[in-house]
């Protein structure tokens, strides 16, 4: 995960393209090509987003983050709102 200007600011961040897959519920080659902006409109938001808010975290709370997504990933559909 490099090259690509937000690519290189998610590593350099310590986000891993598996983390940020795993936090978006993407596959890493979709969040690879979203990094390198292989959308027609670029680089999606929510994915400039989640950069942005790991960055700006601590490292307890993006524990607590990834806790949290692997916690709603489990739950059945009907318990998700």
């Amino acid at each position: 995960m490099d090259g690509h200007p937000w690519q290189r600011r998610a590593k350099a961040a310590g986000l891993t393209q598996t983390t940020l897959a795993r936090l978006l519920g993407h596959s890493e080659s979709t969040v690879s090509r979203q990094l390198r902006g292989h959308w027609q409109s670029g680089i999606p938001r929510h994915v400039i987003a989640a950069v942005i808010a790991w960055e700006v975290m601590t490292p307890h709370q993006r524990a607590d983050w990834i806790e949290a997504v692997d916690r709603t990933a489990e739950e059945p559909a009907s318990a998700v709102s």
